[in-house]
């Protein structure tokens, strides 16, 4: 999904104060025009949010997409699911539910597909990545990592010999996705969580913050035998919280793994 209008994604506005400096400058107003709209009595609350020293409530971000909606910058719908995004704000069951009609089809894809939030909570799976990747049948809502972890879980006993492999590439890719979120709420919340489940702190702690354009994972017991598979994700049109993530055979190998792997079994 490309940022709301007039925002060009090179501009890599990652915070919410950047994003309202930015609207509120296309819109043409002050800051304290902004604060007037927002109910608030001077522009000294617009200038500690735009230099991101507080951090806005849900409420607060409400009240600036409102007002920050304009033909010039794009639909206040959209401009709140920005600043949700910035701002570390995980969608919620509702909000999802009022987008369903929106989401990609991705259960008549023939590519294993998933859509998930930045925090890696699971909305919705086709059933040729349920298969390929022993996804639970209760997933909506739950955290990629926690079922992955799961010391019975079934994602566990479908990948079997490659469980080790496939968790600490997850590891490392959800370090370099969530970085930046270290010190939101609900990513101290989630690792509080997955602490306690077996091997987690383990591969955390050994896995690091690895540079990748994208994860290839090799799915091959031997290194004569490739068997590449790659993870393609994109932003979600109906909310930028949401990625869609693909996954695409790399060679001939990967592409007889993924067709035997997906084949439900008897």
């Amino acid at each position: 999904m490309s940022p709301p209008n007039g925002m060009h994604p090179s501009m890599q506005l990652e915070t919410v104060g950047e994003i309202v400096r930015v609207l509120r400058s296309r819109r043409g107003l002050e800051q304290v025009e902004l604060a007037r709209a927002c109910g608030w009595r001077d522009a000294s609350a617009v200038s500690r949010i735009e230099t991101d020293r507080i951090k806005p409530t849900r409420r607060t971000l409400l009240k600036l997409s409102q007002n920050l909606a304009d033909p010039s910058t794009g639909p206040q719908a959209e401009i709140l699911a920005w600043l949700f995004q910035a701002s570390g704000v995980l969608p919620t069951p509702r909000e999802i539910d009022a987008i369903a009609s929106q989401l990609p089809l991705i259960e008549s894809w023939i590519q294993p597909a998933i859509i998930q939030d930045f925090g890696w909570y699971t909305w919705r799976a086709n059933e040729p990545f349920r298969v390929l990747t022993g996804l639970p049948e209760r997933y909506v809502g739950r955290n990629y990592l926690e079922m992955l972890f799961e010391a019975e879980g079934s994602m566990r006993a479908r990948l079997d010999d490659r469980w080790e492999r496939v968790a600490t590439m997850a590891v490392q890719e959800f370090r370099i996705q969530t970085e930046r979120r270290a010190t939101q709420r609900w990513h101290r919340k989630l690792l509080a969580a997955l602490e306690p489940l077996p091997d987690f702190t383990r591969i955390w702690g050994t896995a690091g913050i690895v540079a990748a354009a994208s994860m290839v994972f090799n799915w091959s017991r031997s290194a004569s035998d490739s068997g590449a598979i790659a993870m393609v994700r994109s932003h979600v049109i109906a909310d930028p919280r949401l990625w869609v993530t693909q996954v695409i055979a790399e060679d001939a190998s990967g592409s007889a793994f993924m067709l035997n792997r997906s084949a439900p079994r008897a």
